[in-house]
């Protein structure tokens, strides 16, 4: 698994921002930082759900925290709706969980409350900083090829 495998990279000029497994959504103001990096999302029960870059690793897990309706575009409001017909504006995350009705009985993913509830009240991040968003690009690369995310690439429906 990918859990807490840092140390691995330390090729890399990182500063470890977070080890801690109980950083949460709402913790992002106050304990992220506004810099490049990497970030890696996991259920409670430690289902690693997607690994990501940003530039700006404040801005984008908001972008995720938020998980805006009005960001995932619609193709018709008929029931049915198949990944393709969806695009996502700001979180590819919004995408997945939308999709994902196997992830957890407990919130409705298909609605924006539901999923901000969901990643503030059953998920945590580990975030990594790194001195520029290419070294964040490599091991986020790495780490896809070592597998194991639920969500990398496409979006299927489950």
């Amino acid at each position: 698994s990918g859990v807490c495998e840092w140390s691995r990279y330390s090729h890399v000029h990182v500063n470890v921002v977070s080890k801690d497994m109980n950083l949460r959504f709402h913790e992002i103001p106050e304990k992220v930082p506004a810099r490049p990096g990497i970030y890696e999302i996991y259920t409670n029960d430690g289902v690693a759900l997607k690994v990501g870059i940003a530039s700006n690793l404040r801005q984008r897990l908001r972008q995720h925290a938020r998980s805006k309706q009005s960001s995932l575009k619609f193709a018709h409001d008929q029931p049915g709706l198949s990944p393709g017909e969806v695009r996502s504006k700001q979180s590819i995350l919004a995408k997945h969980l939308y999709f994902d009705s196997s992830i957890s009985t407990e919130y409705d993913l298909t609605s924006e409350q539901g999923r901000q509830t969901f990643l503030n009240e059953f998920c945590h991040l580990i975030i990594l900083e790194t001195e520029t968003r290419e070294e964040a690009r490599r091991i986020e690369r790495e780490k896809e090829a070592m597998g194991g995310y639920r969500y990398v690439g496409r979006v299927t429906r489950r």
